[in-house]
Protein backbone atom coordinates (compact mmCIF):
# COMPACT_ATOMS: atom_id res chain seq x y z
CA UNK A 1 0.00 0.00 0.00
CA UNK A 2 1.37 3.36 -1.07
CA UNK A 3 1.27 6.02 1.64
CA UNK A 4 -0.24 9.34 0.67
CA UNK A 5 2.00 12.38 1.12
CA UNK A 6 0.09 15.52 2.10
CA UNK A 7 1.13 19.03 1.16
CA UNK A 8 0.96 22.18 3.28
CA UNK A 9 -1.83 23.58 1.08
CA UNK A 10 -3.94 20.46 1.67
CA UNK A 11 -3.77 21.00 5.42
CA UNK A 12 -4.45 24.76 5.25
CA UNK A 13 -8.17 25.39 5.81
CA UNK A 14 -7.88 28.83 4.22
CA UNK A 15 -6.92 27.42 0.82
CA UNK A 16 -9.81 26.32 -1.40
CA UNK A 17 -8.58 23.24 -3.20
CA UNK A 18 -10.57 21.21 -5.72
CA UNK A 19 -11.02 17.46 -5.40
CA UNK A 20 -8.28 15.42 -7.05
CA UNK A 21 -7.62 11.79 -8.00
CA UNK A 22 -5.78 11.13 -4.75
CA UNK A 23 -8.70 12.23 -2.60
CA UNK A 24 -11.12 10.07 -4.56
CA UNK A 25 -8.72 7.12 -4.40
CA UNK A 26 -8.37 7.58 -0.63
CA UNK A 27 -12.14 7.27 -0.28
CA UNK A 28 -12.36 3.90 -2.07
CA UNK A 29 -8.98 2.25 -1.51
CA UNK A 30 -9.95 0.54 1.76
CA UNK A 31 -13.20 -1.04 0.59
CA UNK A 32 -12.90 -4.76 1.33
CA UNK A 33 -13.36 -7.28 -1.47
CA UNK A 34 -16.50 -9.41 -0.86
CA UNK A 35 -14.64 -12.68 -1.57
CA UNK A 36 -11.18 -11.98 -0.11
CA UNK A 37 -9.98 -10.49 3.18
CA UNK A 38 -8.08 -7.81 1.24
CA UNK A 39 -8.84 -4.26 0.16
CA UNK A 40 -9.60 -3.25 -3.42
CA UNK A 41 -6.26 -1.43 -3.49
CA UNK A 42 -4.33 -4.53 -2.37
CA UNK A 43 -6.00 -6.57 -5.11
CA UNK A 44 -5.33 -3.82 -7.70
CA UNK A 45 -9.05 -3.60 -8.40
CA UNK A 46 -8.90 0.19 -7.97
CA UNK A 47 -5.94 2.34 -8.97
CA UNK A 48 -5.35 6.07 -8.84
CA UNK A 49 -4.55 6.09 -12.56
CA UNK A 50 -8.04 4.81 -13.43
CA UNK A 51 -9.80 7.78 -11.81
CA UNK A 52 -10.87 10.93 -13.64
CA UNK A 53 -12.36 13.98 -11.97
CA UNK A 54 -13.67 17.19 -13.49
CA UNK A 55 -14.36 19.79 -10.81
CA UNK A 56 -15.85 22.28 -13.29
CA UNK A 57 -18.43 19.75 -14.48
CA UNK A 58 -18.77 18.17 -11.01
CA UNK A 59 -18.14 14.67 -12.32
CA UNK A 60 -16.13 11.68 -11.16
CA UNK A 61 -15.38 8.68 -13.39
CA UNK A 62 -13.94 5.46 -11.94
CA UNK A 63 -12.75 2.40 -13.83
CA UNK A 64 -12.20 -0.71 -11.74
CA UNK A 65 -10.55 -3.98 -12.74
CA UNK A 66 -12.08 -7.24 -11.43
CA UNK A 67 -9.58 -9.83 -10.21
CA UNK A 68 -10.65 -12.36 -12.87
CA UNK A 69 -12.57 -12.03 -16.17
CA UNK A 70 -15.55 -14.04 -14.82
CA UNK A 71 -15.74 -12.34 -11.40
CA UNK A 72 -19.27 -12.91 -10.09
CA UNK A 73 -18.93 -10.04 -7.62
CA UNK A 74 -18.13 -7.32 -10.19
CA UNK A 75 -21.56 -5.69 -9.84
CA UNK A 76 -21.35 -5.70 -6.04
CA UNK A 77 -17.84 -4.20 -6.13
CA UNK A 78 -18.95 -1.48 -8.56
CA UNK A 79 -21.99 -0.64 -6.45
CA UNK A 80 -19.84 -0.53 -3.30
CA UNK A 81 -17.54 2.00 -4.96
CA UNK A 82 -20.48 4.04 -6.21
CA UNK A 83 -22.29 4.13 -2.84
CA UNK A 84 -19.10 5.05 -0.98
CA UNK A 85 -18.53 8.02 -3.30
CA UNK A 86 -22.17 9.13 -3.28
CA UNK A 87 -22.11 9.16 0.53
CA UNK A 88 -18.72 10.89 0.77
CA UNK A 89 -18.79 13.54 -1.96
CA UNK A 90 -20.99 16.65 -2.09
CA UNK A 91 -24.32 15.92 -3.81
CA UNK A 92 -23.41 18.12 -6.80
CA UNK A 93 -21.09 15.39 -8.14
CA UNK A 94 -22.20 12.91 -10.79
CA UNK A 95 -20.45 9.61 -10.11
CA UNK A 96 -19.86 7.09 -12.91
CA UNK A 97 -18.36 3.67 -12.13
CA UNK A 98 -17.47 1.22 -14.90
CA UNK A 99 -15.37 -1.88 -15.46
CA UNK A 100 -12.02 -1.22 -17.13
CA UNK A 101 -12.58 -2.04 -20.84
CA UNK A 102 -11.61 -5.60 -21.78
CA UNK A 103 -11.19 -6.93 -18.23
CA UNK A 104 -14.49 -8.77 -17.69
CA UNK A 105 -16.50 -11.26 -19.74
CA UNK A 106 -19.82 -9.50 -19.01
CA UNK A 107 -18.45 -5.96 -19.07
CA UNK A 108 -21.38 -4.34 -20.92
CA UNK A 109 -24.05 -6.02 -18.80
CA UNK A 110 -22.34 -5.05 -15.53
CA UNK A 111 -21.76 -1.46 -16.69
CA UNK A 112 -25.45 -1.20 -17.58
CA UNK A 113 -26.38 -2.23 -14.02
CA UNK A 114 -24.01 0.30 -12.53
Amino acid sequence: IKERVTTANEEDDNVADPFDKREIFDLIRNITDPEHPLTLEELHVVQEGLISINNKQNSVFINFTPTIPHCSMATLIGLSIRVKLLRSLPPRFKVTVEITPGTHASEQAVNKQL
